[in-house]
């Protein structure tokens, strides 16, 4: 391995292949990439032919995107099962939790670690107090909803940040459950920004069409992940209409180009898609997890598209990552770039049957010398 490749650091995020390809020596063309949480069969076929034709009409590139999204919002609303007056879209879910932030001037947040190394950059960004609330492995990252509260009512905290299902474990909490969080923090004048990124794998878990009715809670969701057009980056919100408007003045002007929107508003109709991926994900999440448990690692088996393991003891003092990429042309996420967590945590994404086979094969070989 190149000494350069040792001294470099590990990726803040997945799906870095570029950088991997550059820090190994290892063309690009030759990486499987289990580091990014992306459905791995490719968006809805409709989704193709709709960008296919969007391309052959001069007037979709040459003119501004539709400033209010109205299609987009009305196909989001329909899928979310929200009005669409309540949507807001952007080209990400960080630049929406930014113009939420600003919206309600919060001062403190309680904030779930480990996490998405993104919600500390935003809220640092934006001047806000953070304060930790670490989970624990030993109770598969799940939190305890009265300290929760409890602990923002200590801290001062106006803000709670949580993420269903949890990144990086894939804990999800049932709707009902987060639900009394939600009430129990609207009690206590907590406003709750809420990321359901992946919440689209469990979608019976989602309060995406409550938020009307809590004036202290924002959903935020994406349709890069479970849709497979991460490179077209499209993601919205969900808010009350009294906090709807004061975030939407802190967004920038066409938040989301044309090509997006369509490929968006497509994807989120396609109920063939939707359903067939559920099924899939889950089917190829439950066999990776139990391959997983027979290698003796520690597997944290979450409800997403992806899964968080531990390396054995014995296996922790080798980089298996590095080894995944230079032996096998594997790439998964290091986990050490969560805060609390480090590089004996390892979270791949649920790939096709064949990938997921190599991938066990490979780790096998690791884990046992």
């Amino acid at each position: 391995m190149p000494e350069a490749a040792a001294s470099n650091a590990v990726p803040a995020h997945g799906g870095q292949l570029r950088h991997i390809s550059e820090q190994f020596a290892v063309p690009m063309a030759e990486l499987l990439d289990f580091s990014a949480s992306i459905y791995p069969a490719g968006p809805p076929a409709g989704v193709i032919e709709a960008l296919k034709e969007a391309i052959r009409c001069p007037a979709i590139l040459r003119d501004y995107p539709d400033i209010e999204l109205c299609e987009l919002r009305s196909a989001l609303g329909r899928y979310a099962s929200v009005s669409p007056d309540n949507i807001l879209a952007a080209n990400g879910v960080a630049p929406l939790i930014d113009a939420t932030l600003a919206a309600l001037r919060s001062q403190r947040c309680l904030l779930l670690v480990p996490a998405f190394g993104e919600y500390r950059r935003v809220l640092e960004k934006s001047g806000v107090e953070i304060h930790p609330f670490p989970l624990s492995p030993d109770l598969e990252f799940r939190p305890d909803s009265e300290r929760l509260i409890d602990d923002c009512r200590r801290h001062q905290c106006d803000t709670l940040l949580l993420t269903n299902p949890h990144n990086p474990s894939g804990f999800t909490l049932a709707a009902e459950d987060m639900r009394r969080v939600i009430q129990n923090a609207a009690e206590n004048n907590i406003r709750v920004l809420l990321d359901e990124a992946f919440i689209d794998f469990v979608p019976e878990d989602s309060i995406s069409r409550d938020t009307p009715n809590f004036s202290n809670l924002i959903v935020f969701r994406s349709v890069s992940k479970f849709f497979s057009i991460a490179g077209l980056r499209v993601a919205y919100l969900i808010a009350s209409e009294h906090l709807f408007r004061d975030i939407a003045r802190n967004l920038l002007p066409w938040p989301v180009c044309t090509i997006g929107a369509v490929a968006a508003s497509r994807a989120v109709e396609d109920v063939a898609y939707i359903a067939e991926t559920i099924l899939r994900n889950r089917q190829e999440r439950e066999w990776l997890g139990a391959k997983l448990l027979g290698l003796g690692v520690t597997v944290f088996l979450g409800s997403a598209n992806y899964l968080l393991f531990r390396l054995p003891e014995q296996s922790r003092s080798k980089s298996v990552w590095e080894r995944l990429i230079v032996d096998h042309r594997i790439v998964v996420r290091n986990c050490a770039s969560f805060e609390g967590l480090d590089s004996s945590y390892i979270r791949i994404g649920i790939r096709s049957r064949t990938d997921n086979e190599l991938f066990i094969k490979a780790l096998s070989s690791l884990v046992s010398e």
